[in-house]
């Protein structure tokens, strides 16, 4: 592979929960060039009120960015650094290409989306629908952490057979995001559900830093196509090329058998504890 390319991170210094000044920041950098990274896309999180207040937002959003890069250009970090965001999803997701920089490179191709955590949005469907028709591809930010997956299962299908990207988190599949996460992310790989591995890096730390490589090293041997999603997808993405979906990936989908594994293993690792020992001690080792 001659690129590794992250499309989601929090790299940008005091605009979010990442970095909380430039030498943090560096510190990342210089992480992601440890672990082989060449092109990020720094996608610092943008809130309903980001996107009614923009100007000022994406001033200081852009202004920090900038000087990032000039601080990596100082130091000849082998880095391309490009721009965009993770927009917290509400209907106002639709404006996003009128939005300096909340689209990938402001090429108003591809915009990067997460919903809640803990409940599930309303009238999602509707609004990346409206997006793709508008030519901007949405890409959901890592599914596998949303606590309701399995309520919305059907209409992530729905989301992906419309045109929409899932991108799941490094850290999901070594196990960092607890064990539903890492089923769900796993299962999305093996099912060929998963178009782009990212890392969602905030900091320098192994947890949650540039951690992309490390588990597509761990997952190649069982899914050799994880190469495809930390280099070719994501650099189409960066360039602002078609990705093309398998939309039969959707249709063998059997929800019913997976959740039944789900629940299996959720019984096996969170009730009896079997797996728990591993957690803690790789937990000790990386943080």
């Amino acid at each position: 592979m001659d690129r590794i390319v992250d499309i989601h991170n929090h790299i940008i210094f005091d605009v979010d929960d990442g970095p909380d000044s430039l030498e943090t920041s560096m510190e990342m950098m210089r992480q992601a060039v440890e672990k082989k990274v060449t092109d990020i896309v720094a996608t610092p999180h943008q809130f309903e009120q980001d996107l009614l207040d923009h100007v000022r937002r994406q001033e200081k959003v852009r202004g920090n960015f900038e000087k990032l890069k000039a601080e990596v250009k100082k130091e000849g970090l082998p880095l391309q650094l490009h721009l965009g965001a993770e927009i917290f999803f509400t209907t106002q997701v639709v404006n996003a290409p009128e939005i300096p920089f909340l689209t990938v490179n402001n090429e108003k191709k591809y915009a990067l989306i997460e919903f809640s955590m803990n409940w599930q949005p309303e009238g999602y469907k509707e609004a990346f629908y409206e997006l793709i028709q508008n030519g901007c591809t949405p890409i959901l930010a890592h599914p596998e952490r949303y606590g309701y997956f399995w309520d919305i299962a059907e209409d992530i299908l729905d989301l992906v057979k419309m045109g929409t990207l899932l991108q799941i988190n490094a850290g999901s599949l070594l196990g960092y995001m607890g064990s539903p996460a890492l089923f769900i992310s796993e299962m999305l790989l093996a099912e060929g559900l998963a178009h782009v591995l990212a890392s969602d890096a905030h900091r320098a730390r192994r947890a949650i830093g540039f951690n992309i490589t490390r588990a597509a090293d761990e997952y190649r041997g069982r899914y050799p196509w994880v190469d495809k999603l930390i280099s070719e997808n994501p650099l189409r993405i960066v360039q602002g090329e078609p990705l093309e979906i398998n939309d039969e990936a959707c249709d063998r989908f059997d929800k019913k058998l997976r959740f039944k594994q789900w629940r299996r293993f959720y019984f096996r690792h969170d009730i009896l504890g079997l797996g728990r020992k591993t957690r803690l001690n790789r937990k000790k080792r990386h943080l």
